[in-house]
């Protein structure tokens, strides 16, 4: 969202659909960096010039589009000066919330101005739509940073709505609770907003438009053969968001498929490529369809020579997780001793809080903490089968170490955990063993990243 040629892309894409006959929600994240500007804001929130920076950096962008924003920029750096305050009056993920909700508001209004120029545009506030949902059980951070919201159909919302312009702006990333405060829905906020929003509103189908053309067999940046996957189902896309493919967040994907709305992924720079369909529909071809990497992982080591004996040993070490408010991502036991996974990104957990959970479970084993690791995932239906094809890439591990391996019960994941730096070879061995090379389509394979780029 960052200047001119995005909202112009946008404007297009919003005309087509209107003039295919569509009503049209547009779920837009802030500008680009702004996030992070505002997360330092909440982390020195009297820094001198913080403010002005981020009005001046939007500011810009309405000259760009060549909009009079100057009563939005006003109550914004009013917004943005109160917001500051609260957070050093009274520091905490509550009011983080609320400062780092203002990109989200700032792009939209400032947008909207520039596609009621060219299309009548309303403008929504998505707080009005979803609500959190309170997790007792998460820590403060999860709760107001990384909070999750009930998908489904809202009848009366959809009424409301059809009243407004037949062109709706509204912020991704955000969401209201109970008590009307801002919560965030983490990263990958607006992809979640639009899916959730789509199911509000029993939409015919949510459009992802990002900055690549799709989901890829592997991260193309560290494959350049990886190829592009023209069709997948909800289970599987689900299980390579959750496994590392950050196109898309695993939780859009799980709403989507809660009320059954087709999702398409495309690539805002070009409109014409397909991109990827995530439907109902079994894909085409069974097997590995992509090698994904989860990182800043962290693996625990929970020691105990009687664990089979003790009864509730695992009660006991799962309580310490569900206090804290961690969720743990994979789990191997053994005579002695229980593996774990956690994603620390996630969780929200830092190396301080990280460790004061391993504190707290030596009470009740000896821990072993690996906190630097990632996680090289095979993921498509009848993974298992993979095994078979993947005698040459097992051979990486003479040399180095590996810390778990799981099989997931659905058949859809293989996951191998590893030191960071550890994990290049094996990604790339896997790949290059698992997905057929090639640029002509094959089942559920499209072109390869290279091909892509030469055609941009």
């Amino acid at each position: 969202m960052a200047g001119r040629p995005q909202w112009e892309a946008i404007a297009a894409l919003a005309q087509a659909r209107r003039d295919a006959g569509f009503r049209v929600l547009l779920v837009c994240s802030a500008v680009a960096g702004v996030t992070n500007r505002l997360s330092e804001l909440a982390d020195h929130p009297a820094a001198p010039g913080a403010v002005d920076g981020i009005v001046e950096r939007h500011r810009e962008l309405a000259s760009a589009l060549r909009v009079n924003a100057d009563a939005t920029l006003a109550e914004a750096a009013e917004s943005l000066e109160n917001a500051a305050q609260a957070m050093a009056n009274e520091p905490g993920p509550r009011n983080r919330a609320r400062l780092l909700a203002l990109g989200e508001w700032l792009s939209t209004r400032i947008g909207a101005l520039f596609l009621g120029q060219q299309i009548e545009t309303g403008w929504v506030d998505a707080r009005e739509a979803l609500e959190i949902e309170t997790e007792a059980d998460f820590s403060p951070a999860r709760q107001w940073l990384s909070a999750g919201c009930a998908a489904g159909a809202d009848p009366d919302l959809t009424d409301r709505w059809a009243q407004l312009s037949p062109v709706l702006v509204t912020q991704g990333f955000v969401g209201r609770a109970r008590d009307g405060a801002t919560a965030l829905l983490g990263r990958g906020g607006s992809d979640t907003s639009a899916a959730l929003l789509a199911g509000r509103l029993a939409a015919e189908c949510v459009e992802i438009w990002t900055d690549v053309p799709g989901l890829f067999s592997a991260d193309p940046r560290l494959i350049p053969e990886a190829r592009l996957l023209s069709e997948v189902d909800y289970e599987e896309a689900l299980e390579m968001a959750a496994s590392g493919a950050r196109v898309v967040h695993p939780r859009s994907i799980r709403a989507a498929a809660e009320t059954r709305t087709p999702m398409l992924i495309r690539d805002t720079g070009r409109t014409g490529l397909v991109g990827t369909r995530i439907s109902d529909a079994r894909s085409n071809g069974s097997g590995v369809k992509a090698v994904t990497c989860q990182y800043q992982m962290a693996v625990l080591l929970l020691q105990n020579l009687d664990a089979r004996r003790q009864v509730g040993f695992l009660a006991g070490v799962f309580d310490v997780f569900r206090r804290r408010g961690v969720s743990i991502d994979l789990v191997a036991t053994s005579e002695t001793t229980t593996t774990v996974s956690l994603n620390r990104e996630a969780n929200h957990l830092d190396a301080v809080e990280l460790q004061r959970l391993a504190a707290d479970l030596k009470s009740l084993c000896r821990v072993t903490l690996y906190d630097d690791c990632v996680c090289v995932n095979l993921v498509g239906r009848g993974a298992r089968k993979a095994l078979a094809r993947l005698s040459g890439v097992m051979a990486h591990f003479n040399d180095h170490p590996l810390l778990m391996a799981s099989q997931s019960a659905n058949d859809l994941c293989l996951s191998l955990l590893v030191p960071a730096g550890e994990h290049e070879p094996l990604l790339r061995g896997a790949h290059q063993a698992l997905i057929p090379p090639g640029i002509e389509p094959l089942g559920p394979f499209g072109p390869g990243w290279a091909a892509l780029r030469d055609q941009a």
